[in-house]
Formats: C-alpha cells, structure tokens, sequence
C-alpha cells in the first residue's frame, strides 16, 4: 500500500467516525432524553443543532475526498475500495 492510500483510508476513516458520531448524538437526543445531562429543551436543541453540523461537515467532507479520488490519476482506485 503506497503512502497516498494511506492517507486516504486514514482521512476517510476520520471523516466516517464523525459521521457516525454526530448520527450517535441525534440518535441520543431524539430518543434518550437521560442522555443528555442537562434536560433543557434549549441544551437537546444546542446538542442536536451541533451534532447536525458535525454531520453535516463530515459528510460534506467524506463527499469532497471521495470526489477528488475518483478524479485523480495518482490513485490505484482498485485498491482504495478494497
């Protein structure tokens, strides 16, 4: 495996732990109101509204790099999604 697809698994990996984090969050404060510490309807709003960004970025990301993969010769794309 060459350093290029290294770092791309590694970036991807990163970008998929987000995700799924922030989805952990949502999940959370939609469903398990003892999750959160404080029970505020103000602080599940704040958690949930930063979570959905967290998402959002992450996906947003995890898109760009796939994209600039697909688009690049310096890839052996056979191998990355092995």
């Amino acid at each position: 495996m060459t350093h290029q697809e290294r770092l791309y698994r590694a970036l991807k990996s990163e970008c998929q732990a987000e995700v799924n984090e922030a989805l952990l969050t949502l999940d959370m404060c939609m469903t398990n109101s003892t999750a959160i510490g404080e029970h505020t309807s103000e602080h599940f709003l704040k958690e949930a509204s930063k979570a959905l960004d967290k998402l959002d970025s992450a996906q947003g990301r995890l898109d760009t790099l796939e994209s600039y993969v697909e688009g690049s010769s310096m890839f052996n794309k056979k191998q990355l999604n092995d």
